[in-house]
Parts: C-alpha cells; sequence; structure tokens
C-alpha cells in the first residue's frame, strides 16, 4: 500500500465524514420501524431546478461491512464544481444490519430506481445518470445498470416482446469487484450469501445494448488484479457495447483516494470526464462555464 502516516488518515477521514455531513440530505428509504437512509447530494453553485443536469450516483466501498459513505465525497465535490450533480446514498451493511448480499443489492437497485423516478425534483436529467462505485459498491453498480432484459411471449400475438430494463447514461466502477465468486473477492470477505450467485455476478449479466463503461485499477494494487476487470471490459466490447479500461501503473489499493495520491485522483477524473464529454454525456460547455465561475 502506499506509504501514508495513520494520523493523516484519520485527519482526512474526519474531514470527509465532515464534509459529507455538511451537504444537504434527504430521506430516500423509509423502513417499518422508523429507520431512515439518507442520500447526500452535492449540487453545482447556482443550482436551478428548471435547468437540469447531470448525475453521478456513487455507490462506496466497504465490502459491505463499514460505513464509507463518506469515500466519495471529495469526487462528488470537485464534480458538482464541474457542472454535475453528485448523490451519495446511504445503504444497509452486513455488520450492522446482518443482511445478505440479495438484500444489499437489491437496495442499490432500489436507491437507483429512486433517483430516477425523483430526479425533476432534483434537477438533475433522469436520461443523463451515470451509476458509478468503488469495490463492492463497483458490484453494486454493475447490477444495478446491468439488468437482464425480461422477455414476455403474449399467447395471441406471434414472437416474444423484450421488456428493457432501466438504464443509466454510463456506468463507471474504480478498482470494483466484477466476479465475487474470484478468490481474491472471497478474501476481501465479500458476503455472497445468495441463494442464486449467478443472478448478482456481472460476469453472468453480460449482454448486448449495455450502456458505456468507464473502467479504472491500479497496476500495484495488492488486493485486486487487474487483470480480471480489464478482461471484464474486453467481453463488455466484444458484445457491441462501448467501454474503456484506465490502468493507472502506479496506484494501489488506496486509488479513489484523494489525500493518498492526488496526481492520481486528478489523473482519474480529467480521463473520466474526456469519456463522459466525448460521448456527448456530459456537455463540454457546462464543464467549461462550471471552471470559469
Amino acid at each position: 500500500m502506499t506509504p501514508f502516516a495513520g494520523q493523516y488518515r484519520a485527519q482526512f477521514a474526519r474531514s470527509n465524514h465532515a464534509l459529507l455531513n455538511s451537504a444537504p440530505s434527504v430521506v430516500w428509504k423509509r423502513f417499518a420501524d422508523g429507520y431512515t437512509l439518507r442520500a447526500f447530494i452535492f449540487a453545482p453553485p447556482g443550482h436551478s431546478l428548471q435547468q437540469p443536469r447531470p448525475a453521478v450516483l456513487f455507490f462506496c466501498g466497504g465490502m459491505w461491512s463499514h460505513n464509507r459513505a463518506d469515500d466519495f465525497a471529495a469526487w462528488a465535490l470537485h464534480l458538482s464544481h464541474r457542472g454535475i450533480v453528485c448523490i451519495i446514498p446511504e445503504y444497509r451493511n452486513y455488520d450492522h444490519f446482518e443482511v445478505a448480499a440479495d438484500e444489499i443489492i437489491l437496495e442499490g437497485i432500489d436507491a437507483w430506481h429512486w433517483l430516477h423516478d425523483n430526479a425533476p425534483g432534483l434537477g438533475i436529467d433522469a436520461h443523463r445518470i451515470t451509476l458509478a462505485g468503488e469495490d463492492a459498491g463497483g458490484l453494486m453498480a454493475l447490477n444495478a445498470g446491468m439488468q437482464p432484459i425480461i422477455r414476455k411471449r403474449r399467447f395471441w400475438q406471434f414472437g416474444k416482446r423484450d421488456i428493457l430494463p432501466l438504464s443509466p447514461c454510463a456506468l463507471a466502477i474504480f478498482r470494483g469487484i466484477v466476479d465475487p465468486e474470484a478468490p481474491e473477492a472471497r478474501a476481501l470477505c465479500v458476503h455472497l450469501d445468495s441463494s442464486a450467485p449467478e443472478r448478482v455476478n456481472p460476469c453472468e449479466l453480460l449482454r448486448k445494448k449495455l450502456p458505456p463503461l468507464f473502467c479504472v485499477h491500479g497496476m500495484r494494487d495488492p488486493l485486486l488484479d487487474y487483470e480480471l476487470p480489464e478482461w471484464f471490459c474486453k467481453q463488455w466490447q466484444r458484445l457491441g457495447n462501448d467501454a474503456q479500461f484506465l490502468l493507472c501503473p502506479h496506484a494501489d489499493h488506496s486509488i479513489t483516494r484523494f489525500e493518498v495520491n492526488p496526481a492520481v485522483f486528478e489523473y482519474i477524473l480529467l480521463a473520466w470526464e474526456e469519456f463522459m464529454i466525448t460521448r456527448s454525456l456530459w456537455p463540454e460547455e457546462v464543464m467549461e462555464e462550471a471552471t470559469l465561475n
């Protein structure tokens, strides 16, 4: 791992936590016992509901064992000043609620549907929402964005009618887990206690008509090997989908941590912005205007 004094890690962790809790939030899910889950909103300065913006829904890591909702706070703050609305939802984890993998992944899908359905009230363009995540959060983003096509046959009609699932405009995963059955994922204690593991494995969900995928990994990551996500991106492209795999030679498992390696943080963000702009998913003029302001 990148050498970084523990006291400074703790300092930045407190800073990220404070940054997250200073952001406006709304309740996106309420349970029968009164427990609620919040979604933190980082909006561009002067954001207006009458001018819908692109958005990113971030699923944080923690291997479903820790509350790491503040991991993407620095990312959200940066992108909000570049004209993008960023949403960081809370979700239940294994250690605190003993929820199974199926439930956690379904909660990510629920968060995605909630954001899409409530996009107008948040000043978000529902057709330009990106799902992003790290580690097990990347697995959640992939599951939410790769739901299978439902094929229904009407007996009074010839042929089949395909029902397309709700799809984001793009997916972005940062050292994300693409195969929870891989030995490295099991070594990280990903609790895949699913009754049907193939239903939540992105490798089993690969198909045509998937959104563009931006995938980043560190070559020096000692916990998750880069060859598997690289293979995953190639399979994504083989099916006729759009994908870009970005390998960072000098980055390790701390690839998403701004406080550990600001240069890598900037390199990834610039590459991601270029990926989105060249595909007309993030308007270039909005980015330039936000930068000037």
